[in-house]
């Protein structure tokens, strides 16, 4: 009985082991597959030369680079943010290097109103636009630990990452599913979503929530529209102070490989070495606990949280 028993555990500890190199070969294609071979679809052919693209967050970092890259592209911009000068800088820039673009500037904080009538409030002043593609961007972490944090600021964190893509959505959801050509829904995710963050808190939460989102989405509407849940790990942007170092890429390459991928796959993570990144931290979360608290939750969470909080000091 106990050599059948060893033989047994044996067997499964091997299919979990070949499982598990399976997986790995092919997550590893995939990769390659994605980063090097795939070649983008023609986006304005796809989703309508001259349609719209709305883009919240869009006055800096990754939002801001959508803009550029889909004005390139023959789309015309909704330009979603809060600070109206940012934004008609931002729209002056645009007009400059295309001369055919037409925009829109939306003023809206989804930190500060999150009732039906601020949302049917801007659907009316858009809905007449053709638009085609939706793209969820904005973002807001909160640089405290959960204790100390404000009510305020943990309810404008849930009203910025989780009411307002979702809302947004649910005002367009009726026009995308009636337009003849196809439409296109991009969520921005995060890789930090994939594990436990105790210091960072409310921002990988809401950032799974998101993703979740996406798959209701992806399940319902994939058929009729584009669904895409980005999960990039660390872009020198804004939101994590332009941090710059071996395992962050540029918002350039993060949206590039977004509108690559966009059409063609659902979950897509926008650089190799984030790919490998969002794996190991995995692992090491399910399989070496006290390693992944003592190199990524001890060492480089409360980096990015000191790095945060003497940002956000010094602005008081």
């Amino acid at each position: 009985m106990f050599e059948l028993i060893w033989n047994i555990n044996l067997l499964l500890a091997w299919l979990v082991g070949l499982y598990t190199f399976v997986h790995s070969v092919c997550m590893l294609a995939k990769c390659l597959i994605r980063n090097y071979l795939r070649q983008p679809l023609d986006l304005a052919k796809r989703y309508g030369k001259g349609s719209w693209a709305v883009v919240t967050g869009s006055t800096g970092g990754i939002g801001a680079e959508y803009c550029k890259q889909l004005a390139k592209q023959g789309f015309n911009l909704v330009l979603f943010g809060r600070n109206k000068d940012k934004l008609e800088e931002l729209d002056a820039k645009l007009k400059k290097d295309n001369s055919l673009l037409q925009t829109q500037i939306v003023v809206a904080d989804f930190a500060e109103d999150n009732s039906a009538k601020f949302y049917e409030h801007l659907y009316r002043k858009i809905q007449k636009l053709d638009i085609s593609i939706l793209i969820n961007n904005a973002g807001a972490v909160i640089p405290e630990f959960f204790e100390n944090c404000k009510l305020e600021s943990a309810i404008s964190c849930s009203n910025i990452n989780m009411t307002g893509p979702a809302m947004l959505t649910r005002m367009f959801i009726n026009d995308f599913l009636k337009r003849t050509s196809r439409t296109a829904i991009i969520n921005v995710s995060s890789l930090i979503r994939v594990v436990p963050s105790p210091y960072i808190k409310e921002y990988p939460s809401t950032k799974q929530f998101l993703t979740l989102f996406s798959y209701y989405l992806q399940d319902n509407y994939g058929d009729k529209i584009d669904i895409q849940d980005l999960n990039p790990a660390v872009v020198t942007t804004n939101l994590n102070n332009h941090q710059i170092g071996p395992d962050s890429i540029t918002p350039e390459h993060c949206v590039a490989s977004s509108l690559r991928d966009l059409g063609q796959e659902f979950c897509t993570v926008p650089a190799m070495i984030h790919s490998f990144i969002g794996q190991m931290l995995f692992v090491m979360n399910k399989f070496m606990k006290p390693l992944y608290r003592a190199t990524f939750v001890n060492n480089y969470e409360m980096e990015i949280l000191g790095s945060f909080y003497e940002k956000h000091r010094n602005k008081k």
